[in-house]
């Protein structure tokens, strides 16, 4: 079995900035909870909501990283593309007061915006991961 580090030297290009994008991900995504910015959690509609926020901006970028990790690429390159769906309809609805009752604050805004590029570039390296487009650094296999 090979080691944490091992594992992340052997990553392409692509692996590594995905690793990258699923971290900054998770690191925004903790931060839009009611343990960083946000302050609204009494005003919002319904829990479902709540489990959304936490699926798509914790679980999916955990998942998604760690599918990296364990050599999972195309499983990873698939919950980028998803999670990135769901990040570029975050914003807009949250604005529109669709998840609260009351507008987001400065903070929680500006970090669904962040978001929306970290979404773009799942939409990016989660395809090329996928495919396997990424230049990796394991030798060739000779057939």
């Amino acid at each position: 079995m090979s080691s944490l580090s091992d594992t992340i030297a052997s990553f392409g290009t692509s692996e590594r900035i995905l690793a990258i994008l699923f971290g900054l991900g998770f690191v925004i995504g903790f931060l839009l909870t009611p343990l960083g910015f946000e302050t609204r959690m009494n005003e919002i509609r319904t829990l479902a909501f709540g489990v959304f926020f936490i699926v798509v901006g914790l679980l999916l970028p955990l998942a998604g990283l760690a599918m990296l990790l364990v050599r999972r690429s195309k499983l990873a390159g698939v919950l980028a593309i998803i999670d990135a769906a769901f990040l570029f309809l975050v914003a807009p609805a949250d604005q529109a007061k669709f998840f609260f009752t009351v507008p987001p604050p400065p903070a929680v805004t500006a970090g669904e915006f962040i978001l929306i590029f970290v979404g773009i570039g799942y939409m990016l390296y989660g395809q090329r991961v996928y495919l396997g487009n990424g230049t990796s650094r394991e030798a060739p296999r000779s057939p």
